[in-house]
């Protein structure tokens, strides 16, 4: 599993993500108009948004699935396992392991946090439909919409591609 060893200091988006997995869910945080965004490959639901601080289910209902090496470059980003197994790599590396999601699925283990920085190129597979929350702080006074759409990589589908045009000509 990826770690965040470099410092042991706990970041804001750290201390928000365990607020936020710990806590009730402010559905008054919920975006009322454009927080589903359809992706071809993967749906978004933003379930909170607060300031720059963002919330986005990721559900990605196929059975084999993946999506492009990438990064966001307005973003710091934190992981959260939710259901189903995939493989995510962060740096060209496995950020866990098969057996270590079998264990967080199973509640062997607590879900792990994966940290996924501004320059992180990441990349994932699967092959069975899975879901996950990412746990965003959007930085550089861009105002918070979808991780889908603050995106520097090849489009993971002609859905994203598409919604990156349309983002262009608004």
């Amino acid at each position: 599993m990826q770690s965040d060893t470099a410092s042991c200091v706990v970041t804001p988006l750290q201390q928000f993500a365990k607020r936020f997995l710990t806590g009730r869910i402010n559905w008054q945080a919920i975006p009322r108009t454009n927080a589903i965004i359809n992706f071809g490959n993967i749906i978004s639901f933003v379930i909170y948004r607060k300031g720059q601080y963002q919330v986005e289910l990721f559900i990605v209902p196929h059975k084999v699935s993946s999506f492009t090496n990438h990064r966001h470059p307005n973003v710091e980003v934190i992981e959260f396992p939710l259901s189903g197994v995939n493989t995510l790599f962060v740096n060209g590396k496995e950020a866990h392991t098969d057996l270590q999601a079998q264990q967080w699925l199973s509640g062997e283990v607590d879900s792990p946090l994966v940290p996924i920085h501004l320059t992180d190129y990441h990349s994932g597979t699967a092959t069975m439909p899975y879901a996950f929350l990412s746990i965003q702080l959007w930085l550089n006074d861009i105002s918070p919409t979808s991780v889908g759409l603050d995106w520097i990589g090849a489009p993971s589908s002609m859905e994203q591609e598409a919604l990156w045009l349309l983002d262009k000509v608004v």
